[in-house]
């Protein structure tokens, strides 16, 4: 019997490391084939290696430092960075046929590779519980993060270079290693702080609904290098479309079409959540009528164990299988955007300006219609005003040009890109922007 408890320990951590691999993998990904998936795996056991014999390196510099001080260092950190720097070197080398999907499907499978084999080496460690525990938690949480990681590092080897362009990926790994950091403390602290650990997978697990959204509405990258743009690029450009889409219909009183944010739920998926769900109200009558039978049945299993595998973990599962794919692409990829903030533009050198619009301003540029037809890549200067003040002499550069000659109908428009960041003019325009849809709440509820 021994035997098979001892063997059962690692066989769980496979079993849950295949879990959400496959999980993810049949709901979004028919992409690269088996050999990008053999890399992913591979590149997590070099990762592993990585990450453990960074951790025992480190180990005695930081023994005595705080709970929370060695979950960040000899933990989140080593782990983290392990991961970002193999998705890092696999993916810049076939940045130009990948897309966001791949990334993201890459650092996921190797997230999960990165769980199962560290979580083989614990559970020869650890009790039985603890194992499973450590199991059951940790392997989406790197599951999730190898996502997230993939997917920001693809953004950024195919976002335009300038403007603080690694500040996305820069965000990401800092707001997982923070998450991670957390998840550490909790799992080493132990007691009451167990009971928090799915309110971490549950952040980590939205977040990365988010971005495969992200990754479904972006084209492919190779088709935005045909027309001569980047990720970036086309994320502003789509923006404004969007955004100019809604001044049509209210210029024209047509019917805005709503786009619901979640789709609709299948039948099989909301019995498989109800029946998830219904699994912690029923462990909670052994909790709260007969305690006594829990160490019976499990034997050495603390309360806090019971609570958090046999009662919010299969909340959490539930969860998983009730949100996984909900969030409809079509919301953010049709669904017309009212216009917070008009923002009037006047572009080229004084004396010679042409007035048009923008509808949206980001640290890297803007898209702008225009009527005639800017030189690529020559630096020009363009006017800015906003709520009672004027921004001169802003250098920009367009960067790619929408001109269609044979299409007398067409709008056209140019890209452009700011060569150093106007943080005036930026800081100005989130303040009124604050400001306005801070006034438009009270206008709501008024």
């Amino acid at each position: 019997m021994e035997n098979w408890i001892f063997l059962s320990k690692p066989i769980s951590a496979i079993l849950a490391a295949w879990f959400y691999w496959d999980f993810y993998r049949r709901t979004y990904y028919s992409g690269q084939g088996s050999t990008f998936t053999t890399f992913a795996f591979f590149y997590g056991m070099i990762a592993t290696g990585i990450a453990l014999a960074w951790e025992v390196g480190v180990f005695d510099l930081f023994e005595n430092y705080s709970i929370f001080s060695k979950a960040m260092l000899i933990g989140a950190i080593p782990e983290e960075t392990s991961k970002a720097i193999l998705i890092f070197i696999f993916l810049r080398q076939i940045k130009n046929s990948t897309n966001l999907a791949d990334g993201l499907y890459f650092g996921l499978t190797l997230g999960a590779a990165f769980g199962c084999i560290e979580n083989v080496f614990y559970s020869f460690k650890l009790d039985f519980w603890q194992g499973l525990l450590r199991s059951g938690t940790s392997l989406p949480l790197h599951t999730f993060s190898g996502g997230i990681l993939g997917f920001f590092i693809l953004k950024f080897l195919q976002s335009r270079r300038g403007n603080i362009s690694g500040l996305d990926l820069i965000s990401a790994f800092s707001f997982l290693i923070i998450l991670h950091g957390f998840y550490n403390f909790l799992l080493i602290q132990g007691g009451l702080g167990t009971v928090y650990i799915p309110l971490i997978l549950g952040l980590s697990f939205l977040t990365l609904e988010l971005l495969v959204v992200q990754a479904e509405v972006t084209l492919p990258f190779e088709l935005l290098q045909a027309e001569g743009l980047y990720v970036d690029d086309y994320s502003m450009i789509r923006k404004f479309s969007r955004y100019d889409s809604w001044l049509r219909a209210a210029q024209s009183k047509e019917n805005i079409k709503e786009i619901p944010l979640l789709r609709d739920l299948s039948t099989i998926r909301s019995f498989i959540s109800v029946l998830l769900f219904g699994v912690p109200i029923f462990c909670l009558n052994f909790y709260l009528f007969v305690p006594e039978w829990i160490p019976y049945y499990l034997a050495n299993i603390s309360s806090l164990e019971f609570i958090t595998l046999f009662m919010e973990y299969p909340a959490w599962l539930g969860f998983l299988f009730l949100l996984r794919g909900m969030i409809n692409p079509s919301f953010f990829r049709e669904r017309i955007l009212k216009i917070p903030l008009f923002l009037s533009v006047n572009l080229g050198p004084k004396g010679d300006e042409e007035p048009s619009l923008a509808y949206s301003l980001s640290r890297k540029g803007f898209y702008s219609p225009v009527i005639r037809e800017p030189e690529l890549n020559k630096v020009t200067t363009v006017s800015f005003y906003i709520a009672g003040r004027n921004f001169e002499k802003i250098p920009v550069v367009p960067v790619w040009k929408n001109f269609r000659p044979e299409d007398p109908d067409h709008e056209s428009g140019a890209l452009y890109r700011f060569p150093k960041i106007p943080w005036g003019l930026l800081a100005w325009r989130w303040f009124i922007r604050i400001k306005q849809q801070y006034r438009n709440t009270l206008d709501a509820f008024s």
